[in-house]
């Protein structure tokens, strides 16, 4: 069983850790384009290249690249990642920050 406190405090730490970790890694992306202003610019990326049709498109797919790295991860609970510093908890962290990314990007898009 599991109780609601726990479901809190966990919710709580996983976006604690999620929100800490945007601006670090959107530097490691694409220093240049976040310090004049468009921290998602890596994810437009796709589009630019012709890959996929929007931005959202183009999360979307990295969002289902985080959930099979889950599936993988977790379909076996002995298993250990071969990546040590992206774990579980990484993985989901980083979908946590996908999410709001692309709630971001679709906004962006329907402001017209």
């Amino acid at each position: 069983m599991t109780e609601l406190e726990y479901v809190k405090q966990t919710h709580m730490k996983l976006c604690a850790n999620a929100y800490d970790m945007i601006e670090k890694k959107g530097a490691d992306y694409n220093r240049q384009q976040q310090n004049g202003g468009d921290t998602l610019y890596n994810l437009t990326v796709s589009t630019v290249l012709g890959i996929t049709d929007t931005t959202t498109q183009s999360i979307l797919v990295r969002i289902s690249d985080k959930l099979m790295r889950l599936v993988s991860l977790t379909k076996d609970p002995s298993t250990i990642s071969e990546v040590k510093d992206e774990s579980v908890q990484d993985t989901i962290e980083d979908t946590i920050n996908y999410l709001v990314y692309l709630y971001c990007k679709y906004e962006e898009s329907n402001k017209t």
